[in-house]
């Protein structure tokens, strides 16, 4: 009877020691991590995206340009707008002992602009200017018009080379081209005709540099284009000299971006639409016809937005509710891009903040980020439901139309 009870004593010892490590054993198990829906991203134009050009702040120990990069992508999107200008690396904390003195020469030099195109965007927007000290505003000569010339091409051959097979489309243009015209963001003010056939030279060279690189590359699946970026469009309508009735017609230019705050603000959702869809018409209207090009509409939003003021709090709702208007008027009007400004926020008055970014100087995420997280969420699992269902991606107009839907339930 006493062994009979020993034997019961260790064999319950056993169970309990086996209980508590098998206890212990689920307690320690890593538990399943949260399936994070935009990892993959399809490899879809999603059409809203954003820029990563502020250098006003940052919170962590990457490169500024990186750390904005980042944060598009883990919004959820895949395109991507930064600038190459000739502060670029000022704007991104970027020290170069000696100056960048061509835009190959920037990109190659200096890791973060390499690092940030190499990351899976699909599609990515350059601000080029020139680093070559040449200003177009003072005229051309022959010997300008080569290194001019040089510049461009060499960038657009290195880009097709390095990004051969990438399946990545890049696009070249320039920041905000009527105010390039004419002196101290006056509007009023009428552009001189030696400066429109100046700029009109200076677009015609770089489109000539573009299109020159592309035929002599063998690089295959990915692709590059020049855009013109246009931003008092009204002028031209009302017949006065501007980029878009004095410019435009006379380059052979792949696409037209509307820097478009001329015709969103202070308006209704039926009045905006109404304007954006007749400047679209006009611009369109000033451009040679050119094949080869790969949407149906070769006009953009390049850049929108709304301020709020952190004093006034209904002005955030409003702000939201503007914005999202602005992301649905571009489906509707088949536009195949439009870019919010910006991730984080570089307006600012008297040292007060505009409101206008995805990130706000105290890392808080804006309701217009949550907006776009939430829109590419969809999205994404939208497309891949078609894919498996299907095995092909929705058409241009069903994945418009999805997106309306979408939208209207955010």
């Amino acid at each position: 009877m006493k062994k009979l009870f020993q034997f019961q004593a260790l064999l319950l010892l056993i169970l309990v020691v086996f209980s508590c490590k098998k206890s212990n054993k689920e307690a320690s198990a890593p538990q399943t991590p949260a399936v994070n829906e935009l990892a993959q991203l399809e490899p879809y134009n999603f059409v809203l995206g954003t820029h990563a050009i502020s250098g006003s702040y940052q919170f962590t120990t990457d490169n500024k340009l990186v750390e904005q990069a980042k944060r598009v992508r883990e919004m959820g999107s895949n395109i991507l707008k930064i600038t190459l200008g000739k502060n670029s690396a000022d704007i991104y904390g970027i020290q170069e002992a000696t100056r960048s003195t061509t835009t190959l020469a920037l990109f190659t030099n200096n890791l973060p602009y390499r690092t940030v195109c190499d990351m899976d965007f699909r599609y990515i927007f350059f601000w080029v200017h020139t680093l070559t000290n040449i200003e177009w505003r003072n005229g051309i000569s022959a010997a300008n018009e080569q290194i001019l010339y040089n510049e461009m091409y060499s960038f657009a051959s290195f880009i097709l080379t390095r990004y051969n097979n990438s399946g990545k489309t890049f696009f070249i243009g320039n920041w905000e081209g009527d105010w390039l015209l004419i002196p101290n963001y006056d509007r009023t003010v009428t552009p001189s005709p030696e400066s429109i056939a100046n700029m009109t030279k200076w677009f015609q060279i770089r489109q000539r540099a573009i299109d020159d690189a592309k035929r002599a590359s063998n690089a295959q699946n990915v692709n590059l284009y020049h855009y013109i970026e246009a931003n008092l469009v009204l002028k031209g309508m009302n017949g006065e000299p501007c980029v878009a009735r004095s410019v435009l017609p006379n380059v052979d230019v792949d696409f037209v971006s509307y820097s478009s705050y001329e015709a969103i603000k202070d308006k209704t959702y039926a009045q905006k639409k109404t304007e954006l869809e007749g400047i679209f018409n006009y611009l369109e209207a000033q451009l040679r016809p050119k094949a080869g090009l790969p949407f149906a509409r070769r006009v953009f939003i390049g850049e929108y937005g709304y301020q709020a003021n952190a004093s006034v709090p209904q002005s955030f709702q409003k702000q939201y509710d503007e914005t999202k208007e602005i992301m649905r008027i571009s489906f509707e009007l088949n536009l195949p891009f439009a870019l919010h400004w910006q991730m984080y926020n570089n307006e600012y008055e008297n040292g007060v903040s505009k409101q206008m970014s995805l990130i706000n100087e105290s890392g808080a995420k804006t309701r217009q980020y949550t907006l776009h997280n939430s829109f590419y969420k969809a999205m994404n699992t939208y497309l891949k439901d078609e894919m498996k269902k299907n095995n092909r991606y929705p058409t241009t107009d069903q994945y418009r139309t999805k997106a309306i839907q979408v939208l209207g339930t955010l």
